[in-house]
């Protein structure tokens, strides 16, 4: 959405979105936002709903991802950070806190605005949960939750509704608590309303895989009522919720499912053996046998951290990633810059407006702020992907290519990299940063242009918005994510380990204030990328104690916040630094063993589908063997 007019963009973007679901205006309001507010929408097109509002209006159209970079102005984003804080409390454990916080929430932000009670219930009932309270209470909490945006939502048609995936996860919760009992038919609507919805791949792996939890663990409790439910079939449902996970590196319910799976297995394999159905015992064992060590191995690994095997929180649902205060984002780069106010301000507006907004006493109008950004040569969108385009096509092409990165797959990556360029236009600078930053990387590890070229590539992407001596120098900095990728992509062919060390040091303190400031779930998709870089770097320069602090913060963050695409690499990484400490002879408490490490590494990178990684574990673990 381009941010010259937004409200019409958002406005378009809608009514596209809805038409391709064949649904009206009101269905994806209903509960929501008043008649009113849609009938100036249906008419004029002249509306801009806060971003609550927004968020839900895109969820329930099936826009569940969080690949977008929001730049939200000093209320806005105020009010992210107080729920923020709420959700980073209830993540790592600490109720008592969040229950303070949620309190002081309730006297401050708590109106008629239905999307703030219903999180507000929500995270009460979240806490209260993980303080023991009686399920009676939880039951009522997540009713009361459900009514707030959804009509009958005990007994309605889910056909008719237009629901996001965090009114479905209320809606499971209030069917586990009801007092007559979990209905394995109910869940089974909720499941079947998934399944034909068209959410995307990471709204699907939010709500789906514990839709199927708990529908199946309701028909293995209620035995009277399993009618057309053979164990065969839940197996099934079982495996299709572990592979939605799988393809969107997420962990919310693998555990449970995989722990279900090991039962439902184990009771149709003693029924086989009974019949005398030998072979089809020797199928299921083969299927089935590396998921056991999949589930042991998350037990392990949970256990080392203190961490609760089952999901027990939905916070997931409900943290805002990529979120940064314009107000903060403009005073941070002009100083960057060495830009005067009176320099940055001419022409757009006085010197005392950008002096308010630099000191957070205002909220600047969007204009004015749109244009101070690209002065300091950023985008002008308020919220965007990695690319500035308003084809929804592209951000699923830019999601595999993604995968294809990851796994290594350069010919295919390179081929549709190509497609993708001629979708969107180069001119944009931050467009030009991710392409053919991605086109440099393809070209290096195909060994069609050398280091040098690599990184002298690299150096001018990153100049198109950000000198490379302002990165450098000491100081608050604010950077884009093409920014850090670039820098990051360069750094895997420098040579100067002075130079790198400098990288480094600017990369870490980018994420400082997030951690202390207890907000760093909001920035976790980038972090992930960027820490296991700063991580591996300072293994590789002998740094094995600040290493190994990368290595354990990200990995304790991945299980608490479900995400499995970096477990394998940080297991490595740790073990990688126990062996060089053993080789050089440097002193460790640590007694890691190489088979069991390495194995860790192939298992986890075979949960998330990484077969280029696992394929380098499985060499290493052979060469050790030698």
């Amino acid at each position: 959405m381009r941010n010259t007019d937004e409200k019409k963009e958002f406005v378009a973007f809608i009514q596209q979105l809805r038409k391709e679901k064949g649904v009206t205006l009101s269905q994806v309001c209903h509960g929501v936002c008043s008649e009113g507010a849609v009938a100036v929408l249906e008419r004029e097109g002249d509306w801009r709903p806060d971003r609550l509002l927004q968020e839900c209006l895109l969820e329930r159209l099936g826009i569940a991802a969080e690949d977008y970079i929001h730049l939200l102005d000093l209320d806005t984003y105020t009010h992210q950070e107080d729920r923020q804080h709420i959700l980073h409390n209830i993540i790592w454990g600490d109720m008592d806190s969040a229950y303070v916080l949620l309190e002081a929430y309730e006297k401050k932000y708590l109106t008629e605005n239905p999307l703030e009670m219903q999180f507000f219930l929500v995270m009460k009932a979240q806490i209260r949960r993980n303080q023991g309270c009686p399920e009676e209470e939880l039951g009522r909490l997540f009713e009361s939750a459900a009514c707030v945006t959804i009509s009958d939502a005990d007994e309605g048609n889910l056909k008719d509704k237009m629901l996001s995936v965090k009114e479905l996860d209320i809606l499971l919760e209030t069917e586990r608590y009801q007092r007559e009992g979990k209905r394995p038919n109910r869940y089974r609507e909720i499941v079947n309303y998934i399944e034909g919805y068209g959410l995307d791949k990471v709204g699907q792996a939010k709500v789906y895989p514990k839709a199927i939890y708990y529908m199946c663990q309701s028909v293995i409790n209620h035995s009277g009522e399993r009618d057309g439910w053979e164990e065969e079939t839940l197996l099934q449902y079982c495996d299709k919720g572990i592979k939605v996970l799988q393809e969107s590196g997420r962990m919310y319910y693998l555990w449970e499912l995989l722990e279900l799976e090991e039962r439902l297995v184990s009771g149709i394999t003693e029924d086989l053996y009974r019949q005398g159905k030998w072979e089809k015992v020797q199928v299921l064992d083969r299927k089935y046998g590396e998921h056991k060590k999949w589930k042991r191995a998350l037990e392990r690994l949970y256990g080392e951290y203190g961490i609760h095997k089952e999901t027990r929180n939905s916070c997931h649902l409900y943290v805002m990633q990529g979120v940064r205060c314009i107000n903060d984002v403009i005073r941070i780069r002009r100083k960057m810059f060495g830009i005067s106010q009176a320099k940055l301000c001419e022409g757009i507006c006085s010197v005392k407006t950008l002096r308010r907004l630099e000191q957070k006493k205002t909220c600047t109008q969007r204009e004015i702020a749109i244009q101070l950004l690209q002065r300091l040569g950023l985008s002008g969108e308020y919220s965007r992907t990695d690319l500035v385009t308003e084809k929804p096509e592209v951000r699923r092409l830019m999601e595999r290519l993604r995968e294809m990165l990851n796994k290594g797959e350069w010919e295919d990556a390179d081929r549709l990299l190509r497609y993708v360029k001629r979708m969107v236009s180069m001119k944009i600078p931050v467009n030009r940063q991710t392409l053919e930053g991605k086109e440099l990387l393809i070209r290096w590890r195909e060994g069609k242009i050398d280091r040098e070229e690599y990184c002298a590539g690299m150096k001018e992407l990153l100049e198109l918005s950000l000198p490379y001596s302002l990165f450098l120098t000491e100081g608050e900095k604010y950077l884009t994510e093409e920014e850090q990728t670039c820098i990051l992509n360069w750094m895997l062919g420098m040579e100067d380990e002075a130079e790198k060390l400098q990288c480094l040091i600017r990369l870490e303190e980018l994420y400082e204030p997030y951690i202390e400031s207890k907000m760093i779930e909001i920035a976790w998709n980038m972090y992930e990328f960027v820490a296991n870089n700063i991580g591996s770097t300072w293994g590789n320069m002998g740094k094995y104690d600040r290493a190994d602090g990368y290595s354990s913060f990200l990995l304790e963050g991945c299980l608490r916040l479900r995400r499995m695409c970096k477990i394998h690499s940080c297991i490595y990484d740790r073990w990688w630094n126990y062996d060089m400490r053993r080789k050089a002879e440097i002193p460790t408490d640590k007694v890691l063993s190489d088979e069991e490490e390495l194995s860790k590494c192939i298992l986890f990178s075979a949960i998330v589908q990484d077969e280029y990684r696992g394929e380098f574990y499985r060499n290493k673990l052979k060469q050790l063997k030698r």
